[in-house]
Formats: C-alpha cells, structure tokens, sequence
C-alpha cells in the first residue's frame, strides 16, 4: 500500500497487512474460543488439530498460541516442512530440538523421544510440536508423529502434538491404518468464516489499530465486503484493500458501496 494512500486515509501502517504484530491480533468472540481451546489442548496435553480452509485464521491462531506459552514451563517446536519423507522429518525435528540431525531413522527416533522426555521429567518443560500444513503429511509420518507420543507404555503425555491444516486433514483419520492416531485426538478446533457482526468488527479494529476512524467503511460496504468474502480472513483484507485503492483513486475519504462493488464485480 502507498504512503499517499495511508496519508489519504489517515492511517500509519496497512490494516490488513500479513505483518501485522502477533499482540495486534484479532480479539474476536469465535477466534477468542478457539484459542482458549487450544490452550486446553496444551495444558492437558496429547494430540489435538486445528483444521480449516485456507485464510480462515490458522496461522493467526497459531502465533497467538505460541505468543502466549510461558517459556520457562514449555518448549514450542514449530514444523512447516511437510512435503518430505520420514528421514527428512525426523532431521528437522531433531534440529528444532538441538540435536545432531543424523544418523538413522530408529536412531533419531530414540533421540528425540529421549530429548522430551528428558525436557519433561528433568527440566520439569513440556515440549509442544505444532505441525503446519499438516494435510500434506504422508501416512508414514502421522503413524510416526502416534509412536513418537507413546512414552513409558503410552502411561505419561510427555509432549503435546498439534497437527494444522486444510480440512482434507480430517479425512486421512478415516483411514484404518491411521485409527490409532485418530483414536488419540483429544482436541479438535475447526476454523470457518466469521459472522458479519465479527467482520464488521474485524474491519473497524483494524482501521482503528492503525489510526483511522471507524466510519471509513460505510456499513453498506462492510455488508458486501462479508458477501463477497463469507467471513474469510484472508478475502476480507484482500477486497478491503483493493476498495481502499478504489476510493483513494476516486477521491473519496470514506469507503463505500460502489467502491467494493466496483472490485468485486472484476
């Protein structure tokens, strides 16, 4: 977004910009209860999932959930590298945990269980492995991900797994050979569009956050903007922005009906 176009608007940084600050995030009753969900999950730790379409706020969830653990009590491990094999899973796992990412598959095994456990008994720190784009996971690494929370005889949750990603995620669980792990999810969270009333708040947040006043859009453009966008994080921004660029075009100090229309009518 131009500097001209912040000055028209009077705003000091992109309101809808992806860089937005992890404590300038959303504070919106739906998203509020599926991070207090997920808290949950890492409190009474095992195996949960966060699944949704794409733009709906997983990652938004994730950072916020991440910002708030007490570092000295947990260790966040934050995975997104999963269009790979098991090997190259476990190298990357490894790595996140300090350890030489080499050596064989059953002998990196052992020293990741053997480096968590050792977190959890010794340090008293319970390490959470938040995998990304989990969808794309092979089988043989969401079979690996069940063997590898099994300690002392599947009698101590010394690690808390929190698989993310598209829906098609929860489709894999219907498989047999993935009923064990499904049969370990304890928490399940699902992301969907907002309902107007959040988008309209969702938008004014924004715009406020970011020094502007909370008529910029009028309410007959929020409307088409929620329409358009069915409550999509990442469509609301995006016609957000471009009739912002609209109405800066036009001249105008507000967003309104015809500006929105003008975009979503391409």
């Amino acid at each position: 977004m131009t500097r001209e176009m912040l000055s028209h608007f009077n705003l000091s940084t992109h309101p809808f910009s992806k860089e937005i600050a992890t404590e300038n995030l959303l504070s919106l009753p739906s998203v509020q209860t599926a991070l207090t969900t997920l808290e949950l999950l890492v409190e009474t730790r095992g195996i949960g999932c966060l699944t949704g379409k794409s733009g709906t706020g997983k990652s938004c969830l994730i950072r916020m959930l991440m910002k708030g653990m007490h570092t000295g009590l947990v260790k966040p491990v934050y995975l997104c590298h999963t269009s790979i094999g098991v090997m190259e899973f476990y190298t990357h796992l490894a790595t996140a945990l300090g350890l030489p990412p080499a050596g064989r598959r059953a002998a990196l095994f052992r020293s990741v269980q053997e480096r968590v456990y050792a977190l959890h008994r010794t340090s008293r720190i319970h390490t959470v492995v938040i995998v990304d784009e989990a969808h794309l996971l092979s089988n043989e690494i969401l079979k690996e991900l069940r063997l590898l929370s099994n300690f002392e005889v599947d009698s101590v949750n010394a690690m808390t797994i929190l698989l993310c990603g598209q829906e098609s995620l929860l489709q894999k669980f219907g498989l047999s050979i993935l009923e064990s792990l499904a049969n370990s999810i304890t928490i399940s969270v699902s992301t969907i569009g907002l309902p107007k009333e959040e988008t309209f708040s969702y938008i004014e947040q924004r715009i406020t956050a970011c020094g502007g006043h909370t008529g910029m859009f009028t309410q007959g453009a929020q409307n088409l903007i929620h329409q358009a966008s069915v409550g999509v994080l990442r469509s609301i921004g995006t016609i957000a922005t471009a009739g912002m660029g609209k109405a800066f075009a036009g001249n105008s100090p507000i967003v309104e009906t015809e500006h929105i229309q003008t975009v979503i009518s391409r």
